[in-house]
């Protein structure tokens, strides 16, 4: 099976979150690709992966 890549724009759309909750999590430590000079792109299955074990839960949105 193969893996969901997501730019940032799409992630937001996907997590229900907004763009600076998005740069929130990447400074935690949130997982993120980046080819050089390029945009960041996000497998989907890390970023919930990380943010479970970050202890944030989901509702309607993420939360902690």
């Amino acid at each position: 099976m193969g893996k969901l890549l997501l730019n940032g724009k799409q992630l937001c759309q996907e997590l229900n979150i907004s763009a600076p909750l998005l740069y929130k999590l990447r400074r935690s430590g949130m997982p993120y690709h980046q080819l050089p000079h390029g945009r960041a792109y996000y497998i989907l299955d890390e970023v919930t992966s990380w943010l479970l074990k970050a202890g944030y839960h989901q509702e309607k949105t993420w939360s902690k």
